[in-house]
């Protein structure tokens, strides 16, 4: 019987894509063994394994390859190789295990400059090998072809170029066990002549065993592609790092070979990984929320959110806003991830979304399963003006106020209008001012807008009309009253959000993929959030004024936060003045009289203070706004001497407290679950780069380094031997990288198809005018009876004829 043997041929074009299969059939190419002469250099062999007086100078050692001989006919060239006696097989020498003699075989083919494979095998009755055939990996006849010269076309099939590279070689040995009762074995047939010149030391770097990927490699492709980095990238990324691609085995090939069989592996089980790794978290992870949607066995809806997206929510989900976004999968699922602004005034992320359709249904059951996470409504709710988004929130979120992003109307208005008319009129000017005024009355509101249409007879414009009709939803003046409606009026934070997450991800993703790229970037986040409070907590702040107000800033709100209310503490100081200060109803009235740098009049402001309440209220409703005092109050505390803000007045959500110091500690649930192997080899990686960077000074504690890892090396060649371990446990590697717990047998759950949304777009390229002009001048013209001439129009559309007619008219 026979192992694993392809007599096939390698096509010149595609030769590569087929390396993967056939080093897979191949079982002899132990990584550890052959990832590069580097790893296992002959001259340490030499000293380790012989005696006395076989030790080679570095010219002798690099010389060892072959000498050319003549076949016992004369016909043909054979090549013998030449390698330390210490390395050569004797035949009837005895090994104490099959796979000890294997090995050796190995280390002797890979000082000759030849590859390996298992061959023939036969086994005794309790099918035990009996006898083990190992043979060079050129061994195998070529299969004839037929070709006809009369035909060169080939009967209308396109040929390839092609070549082969096996040869027939003869090289080979032979081993026989001993008996059944013992695992012994011994050489009982030695070919070692072969028919094709051997590799030297410098072409063994392009050899399949040379080639073969590490689990190091392979964490490294799949490590990279959370990050959005292809294999071909990571190829060229790793041999930077390795100072130069003459310092790694694969080729990008293989690298690209690896990433496909990880894709092949998951196969049409995307979406039923994807949910079994979701409920895995779910099960293991506190607080942990993930909710799904199948119709018809195939995944519709997901949504999920961890303990620190609930915590997040919990402190600043009192404005938020979430907007769709496309292309970061292969099925077109639309990703809706919901933002919030967290104490640093940065966004944050608090719950995700995938959806399959954009239908009303489909936001309801998003906005369930988000409530159903947070449990309470949010004060504000900002997207843009699609429909079955607005009917969504009005149903699910009643008692929340919902805003629309100003943002997306206003650029609507070149559209709506002629562009002459914005440009030989101030309407745009006028109408703008308008619409973002914070500081009046929804009546003031009204009337402004009414005369304005009326100045410009845009009244009966429909859009002019339904702009008004829902000026609830966007006009700043109807959210005059509500608590931090000034944080958010466009959905800026949710596009640039999004593009964020699109940096990571890409639109030929498999949903897999998709959730680790979600991770990197959640991950990411959370890191720049960590890092601002840790600033926040040793910034030491400059007090440009002597002020009590400006330290008990300094000690209560985060550093971005204490620099908006320092300039408004020193503006308060410098671009004020005080009118009047008047008692009414136990309340201090204060008038005041905003000026720029020029002392030129800019706005008149009423502060209201109260004793010994210290409650505070403003005209220009700043605090309502933002949730930070404005400069009209700290004017007139300044000048009633209080030398701390009151509490009522610093927001928790802007205090350096706020998020508590064991949420850092504890661990992000966007990485997965790290097993004690996983553990160890991180471990194990990092103590030897450390090693490495602290001895790389010293070449004596470098060199006793690189012999003891030597003798590990050792240890683990003859483990791997013992144990007949192998490097080719792919799927166990990858579920392992993937954080999952196995390839489910049997699938429940599919993937959607292919899904064309409404803002999917097109992988088309635009084209340009100069492509249009040279397409349209190819374009095969007719005669237009018009004019009696060849161009592109015909009689009716003729401009000439047109032109004829109304002149006659």
């Amino acid at each position: 019987m026979s192992d694993c043997f392809d007599y096939s041929s390698d096509d010149t074009e595609d030769d590569d894509q087929y390396d993967e299969e056939d080093v897979n059939c191949n079982e002899y190419d132990d990584d550890d063994f052959y990832k590069s002469d580097d790893q296992f250099d002959g001259r340490n062999q030499i000293s380790d394994y012989a005696g006395e007086g076989t030790n080679r100078t570095d010219s002798e050692e690099e010389s060892f390859n072959s000498n050319v001989v003549d076949s016992p006919g004369g016909k043909t060239k054979l090549w013998k190789p030449i390698v330390p006696k210490d390395f050569m097989p004797d035949v009837d020498a005895i090994y104490q295990s099959l796979e000890e003699a294997v090995e050796m075989y190995k280390l002797y083919a890979d000082k000759a400059g030849f590859g390996v494979r298992l061959n023939t095998v036969t086994r005794f009755g309790d099918k035990t090998i009996k006898k083990r055939y190992v043979v060079c990996n050129k061994m195998g006849k070529i299969p004839n072809r037929s070709t006809d010269t009369l035909d060169p076309e080939g009967s209308g099939r396109n040929k390839r170029n092609s070549n082969f590279k096996i040869t027939d070689c003869k090289a080979l040995i032979k081993f026989e066990r001993l008996h059944m009762q013992t695992n012994a074995c011994k050489i009982y047939e030695f070919e070692e002549n072969h028919n094709h010149p051997l590799e030297t030391k410098e072409e063994r770097r392009y050899s399949k065993r040379a080639r073969r990927l590490s689990y190091k490699d392979k964490e490294f492709i799949v490590r990279s592609s959370t990050s959005n980095i292809g294999a071909t990238k990571a190829h060229k990324l790793q041999a930077s790092l390795q100072g130069g691609y003459e310092n790694i085995g694969p080729e990008s090939i293989d690298y690209k070979n690896f990433r496909r069989k990880v894709g092949n592996i998951i196969g049409d089980k995307d979406a039923q990984l994807v949910v079994d790794k979701m409920n895995m978290r779910k099960d293991e992870f506190h607080n942990y929320t993930f909710e799904y949607k199948c119709v018809d066995s195939v995944l519709n809806a997901m949504f999920w959110a961890d303990e620190t997206d609930k915590l997040y929510y919990k402190e600043f989900g009192d404005v938020i806003s979430f907007d769709a976004t496309f292309r970061t999968n292969k099925y077109g699922m639309i990703f809706v991830p919901f933002t919030a602004i967290d104490n640093h005034k940065r966004s944050i992320n608090i719950g995700a979304g995938l959806l399959s359709n954009e239908s009303i249904e489909s936001y309801r059951w998003l906005l369930e399963a988000f409530l159903k996470a947070h449990v309470k409504h949010p004060q504000l709710v900002l997207t843009d003006q699609d429909p079955a988004i607005l009917q969504a929130v009005e149903a699910i979120f009643p008692n929340s106020n919902h805003r629309l992003c100003m943002w997306h109307i206003m650029k609507k208005l070149q559209a709506k209008v002629s562009a002459d008319f914005l440009k030989n009129t101030d309407f745009r000017k006028r109408f703008t001012k308008l619409v973002w005024n914070v500081y009046i009355e929804p009546e003031v509101f009204e009337s402004r807008w009414k005369l304005l249409m009326r100045k410009f007879k845009l009244q009966d414009k429909r859009w002019f009309k339904d702009m008004y009709r829902d000026r609830k939803l966007w006009i700043p003046a109807y959210f005059k009253d509500m608590p931090l409606h000034g944080l958010m009026k466009t959905t800026s934070r949710s596009e640039s959000v999004n593009s964020f997450f699109n940096k990571y991800s890409n639109c030929g993703n498999l949903l897999i993929y998709f959730m680790m790229n979600y991770d990197t970037t959640i991950g990411k986040q959370r890191n720049a959030q960590q890092k601002l409070e840790h600033d926040t907590k040793n910034a030491k702040h400059e007090m440009t004024l002597p002020s009590g107000l400006l330290e008990h800033a300094a000690a209560v709100y985060t550093k971005k936060i204490f620099y908006e209310v320092k300039k408004e503490i020193f503006k308060a100081a410098w671009y004020y003045s005080i009118d009047s200060v008047e008692k009414i109803d136990g309340w201090q009235v204060v008038m005041i009289t905003q000026t720029d740098k020029s002392k030129q009049l800019k706005i008149k402001c009423k502060v209201e203070l109260k004793f010994p309440e210290k409650e505070v209220k403003c005209s220009c409703n700043h605090f309502i706004r933002t949730g930070i005092l404005c400069r009209h109050i700290f004017a007139v505390l300044k000048n009633n001497h209080i030398e701390e803000i009151p509490e009522q007045y610093i927001l928790r959500r802007w205090s350096r407290d706020a998020i508590s110091s064991h949420l850092f500690a504890m661990k992000h649930v966007a990485m997965e679950i790290e097993d004690d192997t996983f553990k160890l080899l991180t471990e194990a990686y990092n103590n030897i780069e450390y090693c490495l960077d602290h001895f790389k000074r010293s070449k004596e504690k470098l060199l006793e380094f690189v012999e003891k890892t030597r003798t590990l090396k050792r240890a683990a060649i003859e483990f791997a031997s013992s144990n007949q371990t192998s490097s080719d446990n792919d799927e166990e590697e990858i579920i392992r990288m993937l954080g999952i717990r196995s390839i489910p047998d049997e699938i429940n759950i599919h993937p959607p198809a292919s899904i064309r949304t409404k803002g999917s777009g097109t992988k088309k390229r635009m084209v340009s005018a100069i492509e249009k002009a040279v397409a349209a001048a190819k374009k095969k013209t007719r005669m237009c009876t018009g004019c009696n001439q060849y161009v592109n129009r015909n009689w009716r559309t003729c401009k000439v004829r047109l032109a004829r007619e109304s002149k006659a008219a």
